[in-house]
């Protein structure tokens, strides 16, 4: 079972809740991680993963580019993606999709579209930087990581390679919550949409890090109230599982979201989320009382 790339929804469903070591949430230079997805399968495979799935913000270069490789090591990649997307009940809501058909016409056209807007998006911060008196150019921000992705981790890492801030965390905690910066809006799908289109390519859609929903000024009792609303939006909408360990959920949160999970037969699933061994991303706001 664990060299197969065609799987059944009840199959990978399996596999994706199999006991084995696995991480099901990872980023690569194909998005906003920083390794390649031959490095990220070898050092997996090093420290005894044995499942593993490719997450790349709405792509899957980065899942297409490891399928082979993995085959030669003892390991399973699923293919995976993380998509953007927007509701009335939270703002960008992220869902993960596994184990689709990569050729899927509805999938491959609404990547290009997806392309399309973030480029269109991505000119126009670029723009508004060299107003607000970061200079960079086009070239600056490819050489990033060859162009392969370009988002708001990308400009923030050329503001700090031009000495603007002293690291990229900077960057979204002034720069891009300048109201100019605010303004400029990515168009997303919906998230019954994306829910829908992980379903026609024959995958199964997760829900990302439900707790990164939580504000800021909420209590975790009245995020809870709020949360359980959400869940029961997205599992209208057909969510196939949840992600329940994350390192936005501490203890506490985890079991809470695996029992809601259990309780209406969803999928439990784990990812940690990697992006790099630099990116110090604080999720500790979301453990708070």
């Amino acid at each position: 079972m664990f060299k197969k790339k065609n799987w059944t929804n009840e199959e990978l469903r399996e596999l994706l809740q199999s006991d084995v070591k696995k991480d099901l949430h990872i980023h690569t230079c194909f998005s906003d991680g920083v390794l390649t997805p031959e490095q990220v399968i070898d050092r997996w495979a090093s420290e005894g993963y044995r499942l593993i799935s490719i997450t790349d913000h709405d792509g899957i270069d980065g899942s297409l580019a490891g399928l082979d490789y993995a085959e030669e090591k003892d390991i399973t990649l699923v293919p995976g993606i993380e998509f953007d997307s927007v509701d009335t009940l939270g703002r960008d809501l992220h869902i993960l999709g596994y184990g689709f058909d990569p050729e899927c016409p509805g999938l491959t056209e609404a990547l290009d579209n997806i392309l399309l807007e973030r480029a269109a998006r991505n000119e126009a911060m670029l723009s508004e930087l060299n107003k607000l008196g970061y200079s960079m150019t086009l070239d600056d921000i490819i050489k990033v990581n060859e162009g392969r992705f370009i988002g708001k981790p990308t400009f923030a890492a050329v503001m700090v390679r031009k000495g603007y801030l002293s690291s990229s965390q900077e960057a979204f905690n002034t720069v891009f919550r300048e109201p100019s910066m605010r303004r400029i809006r990515k168009k997303t799908l919906s998230s019954k949409e994306v829910v829908d289109l992980i379903h026609e390519a024959g995958g199964l859609a997760v829900l990302a890090h439900p707790m990164e929903q939580r504000h800021l000024d909420e209590t975790y009792n009245q995020f809870r109230e709020r949360l359980v609303i959400i869940l029961e939006k997205i599992r209208e909408y057909g969510i196939d599982g949840i992600e329940c360990y994350h390192p936005s959920a501490d203890d506490v949160q985890a079991e809470a979201l695996r029992e809601y999970a259990l309780k209406h037969g969803l999928m439990i699933t784990r990812g940690s989320d990697f992006h790099s061994d630099y990116l110090n991303r604080d999720f500790s706001r979301y453990h708070r009382p």
